[in-house]
């Protein structure tokens, strides 16, 4: 299975890959909304762990394209601001993680979202 990561920064994106990848998942990850919306046309994902301050707008922005082109994917969002998480739930995402995070929170949340890289 396939997860993408969509953060701006590279040490979350390396932190968040080894995780998954030890999970046993083929993970991807790009650093802006643009390069997210170019791997979202060529792959499907799984999931999309998403931040929402990108330099290039809000993750928020995302969540719609992504259930265009991808319905069965699950979006995780990733934030240090834990007052979107609301907003977060009500457009539609599947779960929402704190930042900073641990290796549990992640585990937890492919648990909670019934991924499995098998």
């Amino acid at each position: 299975m396939k997860i993408l990561l969509v953060d701006d920064e590279a040490e979350i994106c390396l932190l968040l890959s080894t995780i998954l990848r030890k999970e046993g998942f083929e993970v991807g990850y790009v650093h802006n909304l643009s390069e997210a919306t170019r791997c979202l046309v060529s792959e499907q994902y799984a999931a999309v762990f998403l931040d929402l301050n990108l330099p290039d707008g809000s993750g928020f922005q995302m969540v719609e394209p992504i259930r265009k082109k991808n319905p069965k994917a699950r979006i995780v969002i990733i934030s240090a601001y834990d007052s979107e998480r609301k907003q977060a739930l009500s457009l539609g995402c599947d779960d929402f993680i704190s930042k900073p995070f641990t290796r549990k929170h992640i585990t937890d949340s492919l648990k909670k979202l019934n991924l499995s890289s098998v």
